[in-house]
């Protein structure tokens, strides 16, 4: 059994506080992650926003994993926020972000094809600036409009019985 106790606790505490946050996702995403590194985290210390690790089939590099988080932004995109955001937020502004985000990871964001300010998607943008990688004025849009994207007495992630 791994304990904090021996000569090198600060090891095992990272090794636990590692094994609690891949708990954590998979049970956010209802399955097994992909290889991941936390990016943000929602007010309770659990995960809310992951790097996945980089591969060509999936140009979305980072997720918001927090299920409460992720459906305020479901809620706002579904009344129309993508096309309001774009609309409110500038073609110039989105148009920025994606060359920021194409030249440090290769893709625009979400994977939008070709050159103008699209906004394909708040997550995607939104992941982007809590993990602290790009802040941009989508997000800053998104996040203006959510009414409690996160709980406000317990997280929404933690299993029964846990506090």
């Amino acid at each position: 059994m791994l304990t904090s106790e021996g000569p090198w606790p600060e090891r095992a505490d990272k090794l636990k506080a590692e094994t609690n946050d891949f708990e954590s996702v998979a049970r956010q995403l209802g399955r097994t992650p992909r290889p991941f590194r936390v990016a943000a985290r929602c007010p309770f210390g659990t995960p809310s926003v992951i790097e996945n690790e980089r591969a060509r089939n999936m140009p979305t590099s980072f997720w918001i994993t927090c299920p409460s988080l992720d459906r305020a932004i479901s809620r706002l995109e579904s009344a129309g926020g993508v096309r309001a955001a774009q609309e409110d937020v500038g073609e110039e502004a989105v148009e920025e972000v994606h060359a920021k985000h194409l030249i440090r990871y290769g893709t625009r964001v979400a994977g939008v094809g070709g050159p103008g300010g699209h906004v394909k998607c708040l997550h995607a943008f939104t992941a982007l600036h809590l993990s602290g990688a790009i802040p941009n004025s989508v997000a800053e849009w998104t996040l203006e409009r959510l009414k409690k994207p996160y709980p406000e007495d317990a997280c929404c992630t933690v299993e029964d019985g846990q506090t």
